[in-house]
């Protein structure tokens, strides 16, 4: 099999598992999930709001979603980790299926995006991008953008430092897609140069009063030089 071929089956095997724990972890405030081969099998860590859920009674939904990820997607011995998200607010994909959820219920949607956005800055975030596409009201699509801050898009910083999350809004004119992009608080850029103020030099400790008493000449000492 061709090497082009290869990324491409692992792309799709990706997008499916993507897709599978998305729809089953719903409820849990699913984020996101890391795979890594590990050398006793397979490790992975999924990062949710509600840990319980995903977990269950005595383990027993947890037990299930392994037994799941080894059947249906041939991941070899899967060691399930389940990681809590001390702020959800912080989270793209979270924020984003709350901003659709809260346009499926009736909020206007400059209403929705702008308190969401207040509640991403309030907990620290350096930026935030909220686009929302579709049919938001009437027959003719539009987009609508909503953002505050520092948000890079381009280069390194824009994939690894910024939080993407995409949900779709069903409404009675069409569907509505949700983007989010969010800015994570306390990351230095590549461009922010940190200049450490200036020291100024010690200066020689002077000497104490008894000390000078000590170091000057007594009387009938020669300063100079010693008569011939």
């Amino acid at each position: 099999m061709p090497v082009e071929r290869t990324f491409i089956k692992l792309g799709m095997k990706r997008v499916e598992l993507e897709s599978f724990l998305e729809a089953e972890l719903e409820r849990a405030g699913y984020s996101g999930a890391d795979v890594r081969r590990i050398p006793t099998g397979t490790h992975v860590a999924l990062y949710v709001e509600r840990p319980g859920m995903v977990i269950g009674r005595k383990g027993k939904s947890i037990k299930q979603l392994t037994d799941e990820l080894e059947k249906k997607f041939g991941l070899e011995n899967p060691q399930v980790e389940v990681v809590e998200i001390p702020k959800p607010e912080l989270s793209g994909p979270i924020m984003a299926k709350r901003v659709a959820f809260a346009i499926e219920r009736g909020i206007r949607v400059r209403r929705a995006c702008r308190g969401m956005i207040r509640r991403i800055m309030g907990a620290g975030a350096r930026g935030v991008e909220i686009v929302v596409s579709g049919r938001i009201a009437g027959e003719r699509s539009r987009s609508e953008r909503f953002y505050q801050g520092y948000l890079s898009k381009a280069g390194v910083p824009a994939e690894k430092l910024v939080s993407h999350g995409y949900a779709v809004a069903k409404l009675k004119p069409g569907v509505a897609g949700v983007k989010v992009s969010i800015m994570l608080p306390d990351v230095s850029l590549p461009d922010e140069i940190k200049v450490e103020a200036e020291t100024k030099p010690a200066e020689a400790p002077q000497p104490k009063p008894e000390e000078e008493e000590k170091l000057a000449p007594k009387e009938g000492e020669a300063s100079g030089d010693t008569e011939t």
